[in-house]
């Protein structure tokens, strides 16, 4: 009797522990398409390094120049860079301009649109001056860039001796062109090396 008793009492909690783990099994109930994509593409994106930049598709071409060619300037007197680009046939809408320079040797002074139907946001970055512009809603006409200047970027300088102003990718941000399609471009860029006396 009682070993018939503890086979019975084992038998249960044996059924009980088997009825658990079944419970638990379907409870837990498999992962959907979306939640295994989106778990794949989070591995992904843990296990491979993202680049800041982007460095295609290249499109066009942004330049930096000193406005009126000249290349030296005297210390203490303002002094203007213009960038200007070419969009090869592209219609852009907006733009971003990154560029770097010596801080300790200019100081930013202001930026000026050089297209009326663009307007132009100026930030002010640790070693960089980063550019936005968005052409205004009420101009509609396809106007492709062939050597358009953009944006004219007035310095002082502080000291004398050689700099270079550079079009360059600064962490996440790049110079950049964006058409009437909202594709991304970005262009090759240069840099003016300037001599202030």
């Amino acid at each position: 009797m009682n070993n018939n008793r503890k086979i019975l009492i084992i038998g249960s909690m044996v059924l009980l522990i088997l009825l658990v783990i079944l419970m638990l099994v379907f409870q837990k109930k498999p992962p959907t398409k979306t939640e295994e994509l989106s778990s794949t593409v989070s591995s992904r994106v843990q296990s491979t390094p993202i680049p800041t930049l982007i460095p295609h598709p290249t499109l066009g071409s942004m330049t930096i120049s000193a406005v009126g060619g000249v290349i030296r300037f005297p210390n203490n007197k303002e002094l203007s860079v213009l960038i200007s680009s070419s969009s090869e046939g592209k219609n852009i809408v907006a733009y971003d301009a990154i560029l770097s320079f010596d801080k300790s040797a200019f100081t930013y002074v202001k930026t000026a649109s050089q297209m009326s139907d663009f307007n132009v946001f100026s930030y002010e970055r640790p070693t960089y001056l980063s550019m936005s512009a968005i052409k205004s809603l009420q101009n509609n006409k396809s106007t492709p860039w062939n050597k358009q200047p953009l944006v004219e970027v007035v310095f002082k300088p502080k000291k004398t001796g050689t700099y270079i102003f550079m079009l360059s990718p600064m962490g996440k941000e790049t110079s950049k062109l964006v058409d009437d399609k909202a594709n991304v471009v970005y262009p090759k860029t240069d840099k003016l090396e300037l001599e202030i006396y």
